[in-house]
C-alpha cells in the first residue's frame, strides 16, 4: 500500500470514527460508518477539486519574471524616472 493510499484509509476511518461518535457510538462500532464517511470524504475531494479548477491559470505573475524582475522585489522594467 502506498503511502497516499494509506493515508486515505486513515482519513476514512478517523471520519468513521467521527462520524459514529456523532451518532451516539451506537451497537455495531465505526465499522458501521465506513461506506458514509467514504462518501463524505469523496464529496469533499470534488468540492477542492472543483475549485481549484477555478483557480488556475494562476493571475499572479511567477516570482522572477520581466514583470516582477529576478528576484521578485524590484520591478524589471523602469519607468525612466530612475
Amino acid at each position: 500500500m502506498s503511502g497516499n493510499q494509506g493515508l486515505t484509509r486513515q482519513r476514512i476511518e478517523d471520519m468513521a470514527q467521527r462520524l459514529w461518535e456523532e451518532a451516539g457510538s451506537p451497537q455495531g462500532g465505526p465499522a458501521e460508518f465506513l461506506a458514509d464517511a467514504k462518501a463524505a470524504i469523496a464529496e469533499e475531494e470534488a468540492k477542492v477539486d472543483k475549485e481549484s479548477e477555478q483557480s488556475f491559470p494562476a493571475s499572479d505573475p511567477p516570482s522572477s519574471s520581466g514583470i516582477t524582475g529576478p528576484t521578485g522585489d524590484v520591478a524589471a522594467v523602469s519607468n525612466g524616472d530612475q
